[in-house]
């Protein structure tokens, strides 16, 4: 697998303008075309309404003639919501899905639900990056992709790698060894919860990435590799051993993911390894902390990001507006609506066309190589019984309390592969 930095260089697509797809040339309808009447949006989580809001209103610039109503609806019950919506046949002219990171998007479309778009939105924005892939089954386009990258990052605070002489480290081992030397000065090396089984992936990913890259590189090349591997293993007895000497803090296996943002925000703590998403967080906890981040290097000096592609909208193949909904659809695809989409959002560009005004930002974005995400893997080699993924989320906070040894709970996931 290429080592070449993955800060790439892409096409800037306008929004509505003539586009190139393979060897066949589609145009797409003019801005400030006849365009009007009414469009329905439902978005999943409250996390993404301001910058919906933002390419709502650059849209409207464009196409005033059109009213859009957007609805925000609660995570734990959206597909519920949606699905309802549709047996109804009252489903929104564009809503948004998890893409193929699971299974809604896919039976929408065996199900007839969904617009295919391939050559109806111009998508050369995204020529040279993975972004399509989450929003292709079977080489048809069901949504609109994001120019954002979800991914982790060791966040730090610059004040007390200042105070104690620490720089962003070069390779694990000097990670590793400024752990003892924050824990000497008094403060907790590493933020961390041991109780929710999301923020320990956050934690475990770039671990795994940067101690053994050549087990995630296995499986990209490969399409297959074993998740109970003596690697994987090796990964979470090195997370065992720093909770043993101190380096999570007393009590971390009862610190929530919201209580170790917070600990690392007051400056109780000198690391916190987590999502990316977390910046805004942090930063409205305290304004004043002198925030950085970096990717967690592996011995070589190599910089791996663990990061995943976003979903942006699909529409509905019933719209009554499908004008309208498509012309939204190109709008959010292209450069003008992903710049206000990922600059609300404050959120990592995939592109150079896009450059990020928050500092972190870009310093979380100074990797040399994108890599896959351990949890994505458990979903890509899911067996025929019950899914890996869900195991994992009950079990692996057992690791920490002893409920569980490594090797017994990677071989109860490995049992569940195909």
């Amino acid at each position: 697998m290429s080592r070449m930095k993955k800060h790439l260089a892409l096409l800037a697509a306008g929004c509505m303008a003539v586009g190139t797809i393979g060897s066949s040339v589609t145009v797409f309808a003019e801005e400030g075309a006849e365009v009007g009447g009414k469009l329905v949006i439902w978005e999943h989580t409250a996390q993404f309404e301001q910058p919906l809001k933002a390419v709502i209103e650059g849209f409207k610039e464009k196409y005033p003639d059109v009213d859009v109503e957007y609805q925000i609806k609660t995570s734990d019950q959206y597909y519920n919501l949606l699905q309802t919506a549709m047996q109804a046949g009252e489903a929104p002219d564009l809503f948004w899905t998890n893409g193929t990171a699971t299974t809604n998007m896919q039976v929408y479309a065996e199900q007839g639900l969904l617009m295919d778009l391939t050559g109806k939105v111009d998508f050369s924005l995204y020529d040279d990056t993975s972004a399509m892939g989450i929003c292709t089954i079977d080489d048809k386009v069901y949504a609109t992709p994001t120019a954002e990258v979800g991914g982790r990052a060791c966040f730090y605070n610059k004040a007390i790698f200042e105070e104690l002489g620490l720089s962003v480290p070069k390779s694990f081992s000097e990670f590793e060894a400024s752990l003892q030397t924050i824990k000497d000065a008094g403060y907790i090396p590493i933020a961390f919860s041991g109780s929710d089984p999301w923020a320990a992936l956050f934690h475990f990913e770039p671990l795994l990435a940067a101690m053994h890259l050549d087990w995630l590189d296995e499986y990209l090349e490969k399409g297959e590799v074993d998740v109970n591997d003596a690697r994987v293993v090796e990964v979470y007895n090195k997370m065992l051993d720093w909770a043993d000497k101190g380096y999570y803090g007393t009590g971390y296996t009862g610190v929530d993911e919201s209580g170790a943002l917070l600990a690392f925000s007051k400056g109780e703590a000198a690391m916190c390894i987590e999502g990316t998403w977390n910046v805004q967080t942090i930063q409205e906890n305290n304004p004043d902390l002198q925030l950085g981040a970096f990717q967690v290097p592996g011995e070589d000096g190599t910089k791996p990001f663990v990061g995943t592609s976003s979903c942006g909208f699909s529409v509905s193949a019933d719209t009554e507006n499908e004008a309208a909904a498509l012309a939204f659809a190109n709008y959010f695809a292209s450069l003008d609506g992903q710049k206000l989409w990922i600059g609300t959002l404050d959120s990592i560009p995939c592109t150079k066309e896009i450059v990020s005004e928050n500092t972190v930002i870009n310093e979380i974005a100074d990797f040399d190589v994108q890599t896959e995400s351990y949890y994505s893997i458990l979903g890509y080699l899911e067996g025929e019984g019950e899914s890996p993924r869900n195991v994992w989320e009950e079990d692996q906070c057992k690791i920490f309390t002893g409920g569980i040894s490594v090797q017994d709970f990677v071989d109860e996931l490995e049992a569940l592969t195909r």
